[in-house]
Formats: C-alpha cells, structure tokens, sequence
C-alpha cells in the first residue's frame, strides 16, 4: 500500500520512523497522512487521532482528495457481534449512509476495507494526532479481528511489540492481486512463516489471535 505521512514531530523523524513509504517532518505530534487506494478493496487503517471525530462519516467523507466515487463502501468488522457494520456513500445526500452506520467509530489502531467505486485510484487523507503514552496501547481480542500499528511507523511485525503467541495468524491483504499473504506464528520453527509480516503507515490487516481473552498491545509511544 502506497501511503505518504507527513506527521509534523521532530521526535518522530529523530526516532528514524521515515522511511521509502513514508516521509515525516517536524513541530509537533499532529499531522495527517495521504493513504492511496484503488478501485476495489482495500484493507487501511485510520493511523491518527481526529479530534473532530473517528466516525466512518468523518474519516473517509471528508477525508477523500476529490469526489467520492459512487458505489465506494466501507465495511467495519465488529469482533464483538462478529458481523461488519456496512456504509455506503451516496452523491444524494452527500455522505455515508445509513446515518447510524456512518456513525461507527474507527479507533486508532483499527481498520476497515474500503471497497472504491470506479475505475480510477484515490487517496483518502487522515489529519489528526499521534497517539501516544496509554492511547498507543490496544487490546487484541481473540478469534478474528482487523488491527493495525496504533503508531503511523511502518516495519516489521517484530519491531512492533506486537504480543505473538503460537497459533496466531496475519492476514495482509494485497489490493493488486486481490489475495491474501498469509503469516503465521510458530515459536518451534523460530517465529513467523514463512516470513516476518511488514506493515504499512495506513495499513490494516487481519489478526486471528489464539486463547479465550483479549490480549494487550502495547506500545507505550512517546515523542519525547
């Protein structure tokens, strides 16, 4: 997934998160960053904390850098009732529909599959702050859920503290092949296979996490 991040925090640059995928500059801990889409779908994450709001509404029907090609659909996957809250964008009413759906809060960390209308790519822009201290950690919860860096730095899963345990599974979602790159985590044969997953600024991915109870995804962020 191609992404651009322009996070105005020195901090971050000094931490070394710019990397090929995403350029970082400096001030302070807001910014936004450009995701790139293509028609179909798409597995992103919302990577910054909007003040005005995490709502679907909000992220993806201000978000978008020109008009929002119709038929585009943003599919949010509650792991609690297992099922996805489904909004569409209408050129009627100017915004994601139904209005109760649209409301779905996409919280840092999290993410959606955005299938986009048409036959042309688009970016859709995230502004808000990097989440950081108690707010960059999360909770993974058991079975099948779509998770992503709470921290807009891309790398491998290793270097993300993320908590791996054996029967733990990565679904990365390829937009150009319209497949899965599957991973999972096996401590006897050294870790993950058949290889580390590398994750985005701006991408999701689907976690199938083993045990009965959520587990902490801690970060612990700081830009100081």
């Amino acid at each position: 997934m191609r992404t651009k991040t322009l996070l105005l925090t020195a901090a971050l640059a000094a931490a070394g998160i710019a990397t090929s995928m995403a350029q970082v500059y400096s001030v302070n801990a807001v910014g936004y960053v450009n995701t790139a889409v293509v028609p179909g779908f798409n597995l992103i994450s919302n990577p910054l904390n909007n003040t005005a709001g995490n709502t679907i509404g909000n992220l993806f029907g201000t978000g978008w850098n020109g008009t929002i090609p119709q038929g585009t659909i943003v599919y949010y996957f509650n792991a609690v009732t297992d099922a996805f809250v489904i909004a569409g964008w209408d050129d009627l009413t100017g915004s994601f529909e139904p209005a109760a759906n649209a409301a779905q809060d996409v919280p840092v960390g999290q993410g959606v599959f955005l299938f986009v209308g048409g036959a042309a790519p688009g970016q859709v822009t995230f502004v808000g702050e990097v989440a950081q201290g108690a707010a960059s950690n999360t909770l993974i919860p058991s079975g099948f859920s779509i998770r992503a860096s709470t921290v807009p730095a891309a790398g491998a899963i290793t270097s993300m503290n993320f908590p791996a345990a054996d029967g733990d599974i990565i679904y990365e979602w390829n937009p150009t092949t319209d497949a899965y790159i599957i991973s999972g985590f096996d401590s006897l044969v050294g870790g993950w296979s058949p290889s580390v997953p590398n994750i985005d600024v701006g991408e999701a991915f689907w976690v199938s996490k083993t045990g009965s109870v959520p587990v902490a995804w801690d970060r612990n962020f700081s830009v100081n």
